[in-house]
């Protein structure tokens, strides 16, 4: 605004390099920018916020109003006469046109930033879901591994206290990862390893000699962020889809950095539990594309076939 005040005298200045002939532009200028300037800034702090929304022809009314007193006494009684008199509607309409486009620019205005704050609430309404469910998708580790390996430890105790004290440490070290680390954003590829090597270590207390458990977890970059907790529901279909207490089973699980991607593969037998409410992938498969879908969009993929009797899964993440 200050600019489109001093704007003539800056012309006439820098055309005559004269400070007085600046002030008198300057002063000539004023009368007529000065209404202008007023029509914005009553629209931009009054009559936009409280009363447009409300009632636009009132808005309409009002501006009307305002820009009439604005311009009341401004003109000169000498555009009555000749030869100013031909180009005295021509400077009115001009003038008009003027406040109005300036009353139109507060609108503009306001109705940009209005569009902003609410980009910008829909944002942080949209984070506070998605943290909200990225915690809830977290805490899908099954409350009956808890149990079942309570009880696996305390038959262990009788038959060998040095292992169940193991389990013991591992039991602990998995809790308190899940509850602690989970809450960061990020993790170590080496601290996401060891918890799934606690989980697994644990799980193998419930199988019998006829279930095969092959692990590789390539830690070459330990240092490779990641988020917690990703793979733990493969891991845990896997234990709990690819096991059979009567005939031979296997899983196969594989985790390596490889040309910039997270690379993690899991291969089991198939044995899908009769409920009819759990399927091969189960609903821990379902969180994990969620929260790779919600961590890293446009940068995941995620695989998952089922071909003689053998369940693959392959999640690929690029870093």
């Amino acid at each position: 605004m200050v600019i489109l005040i001093i704007l003539p005298a800056l012309g006439t200045y820098f055309t005559t390099h004269n400070r007085q002939e600046a002030i008198i532009a300057l002063q000539e200028s004023l009368p007529w920018f000065l209404p202008i300037i007023l029509v914005y800034l009553v629209n931009y702090y009054l009559l936009v916020p409280y009363l447009y929304q409300r009632n636009k022809w009132l808005f309409i009314l009002a501006n009307a109003l305002l820009i009439f007193l604005m311009n009341l006494g401004w003109y000169e009684d000498d555009f009555y006469e000749e030869p100013y008199y031909s180009d005295y509607y021509i400077f009115i309409i001009l003038d008009l046109l003027m406040n109005a486009l300036s009353a139109a620019c507060a609108l503009g205005v306001r109705h940009i930033l209005r569009l902003h704050e609410v980009e910008i609430q829909l944002e942080e309404m949209k984070h506070k879901s998605m943290e909200a469910e990225l915690v809830w998708l977290k805490n899908q580790l099954n409350p009956h591994f808890l149990f079942n390996t309570l009880n696996n430890i305390s038959s262990l105790v009788y038959i060998d206290a040095d292992h169940a004290q193991d389990s013991i440490t591992k039991l602990s070290d998995l809790l308190r990862y899940a509850l602690y680390e989970s809450s960061k954003a990020e993790v170590s590829l080496s601290d996401e390893v060891e918890f799934m090597q606690n989980y697994i270590s644990l799980m193998k207390l419930r199988c019998s000699d006829k279930v095969k458990v092959e692990t590789y977890f390539d830690l070459s970059q330990p240092g490779v962020k990641i988020a917690p907790m990703l793979f733990i529901s493969v891991l845990e279909n896997a234990f709990k889809h690819g096991v059979s207490t009567h005939q031979p089973s296997f899983i196969h699980a594989s985790l390596c950095v490889k040309d910039d991607n997270i690379v993690f593969t899991c291969d089991n037998s198939n044995f899908p539990k009769k409920d009819k409410n759990l399927t091969a992938g189960g609903v821990g498969i379902e969180n994990t594309q969620r929260r790779l879908e919600l961590l890293y969009p446009q940068r995941s993929k995620y695989v998952h076939t089922l071909q003689d009797d053998i369940y693959h899964v392959e999640i690929k993440i690029k870093l």
